[in-house]
């Protein structure tokens, strides 16, 4: 019998950026020719990875796919000009290490474990579907103590495109093979617009933003605040199916 399947972005939903956040506000802090006019470290990583997002889904649009990571430091130059901040302000080598801290060092977000143990117990396949390589997916969850399948582990580098394109979702249920209900969680209402387009049942986090702007990219089937209650709510909606 096939059983209830349950896809989840990856960094943003399950793992925070926090950690980045205050290495970009040590870092801010310690170069004196800034004289600290700086923007809030969060406002310039949300700037900064909205550059890089922007790259990496026009990129695929007019069908020259690159993978995520290979944007994040040319984006990072563009957010410092845009902030009106010197280009040089931080050297080479602190760019790289943001940089590999962004691939390799995101934070849990609170109730991750907990969640992923609801939603196994309920009867789900838990599977993962990011802009990040499998490899770096993976060695986020290894780090959390978490246990998650490399071959449940799926990333747009597969399809070459970018989420929200159709493609990616359209891969992601051909790897379900059949499951009896197919649900994408994620904490950016963007991406589960492209999921529903595609047939998927969408469950929404709102702890990565304070507006799920609904009139725009429609509403979830299933809405809470904390991953704990999301897994709680799959589960409760959809456990039976199957």
């Amino acid at each position: 019998m096939s059983r209830p399947c349950v896809v989840f972005d990856v960094v943003g939903t399950c793992f925070s950026y926090d950690s980045i956040c205050d290495n970009l506000q040590d870092l801010f802090t310690s170069q004196a020719s800034l004289n600290g006019t700086t923007p809030p470290p969060k406002l310039f990583f949300s700037a900064w990875t909205v550059n890089a997002e922007v790259d990496f889904q026009y990129l695929s649009v007019v069908e020259q796919f690159r993978s995520h990571s290979t944007l994040l430091k040319k984006a990072f130059y563009k957010t410092l000009s845009d902030a009106g901040m010197p280009l040089h302000c931080l050297s080479e080598s602190d760019v790289d290490l943001l940089i590999s801290q962004y691939s390799e060092s995101l934070t849990p977000r609170p109730g991750l474990s907990e969640m992923m143990q609801t939603l196994r117990a309920g009867g789900f396949t838990v599977w993962c579907c990011s802009d990040a390589s499998p490899e770096r997916v993976q060695a986020y969850f290894e780090k959390a103590g978490i246990n998650m399948p490399a071959k449940n582990l799926l990333s747009c580098n597969m399809c070459a495109a970018a989420k929200p394109d159709p493609k990616v979702y359209k891969m992601v249920k051909e790897k379900l093979n059949g499951a009896s209900v197919a649900v994408f969680a994620a904490a950016h209402a963007w991406d589960l617009a492209g999921a529903r387009r595609e047939g998927f049942k969408t469950a929404y986090c709102s702890h990565s933003e304070d507006e799920a702007c609904v009139d725009l990219f429609g509403k979830a089937d299933v809405a809470v605040d904390t991953l704990p209650e999301l897994g709680r709510a799959i589960v409760q909606k959809w456990g039976n199916i199957g």
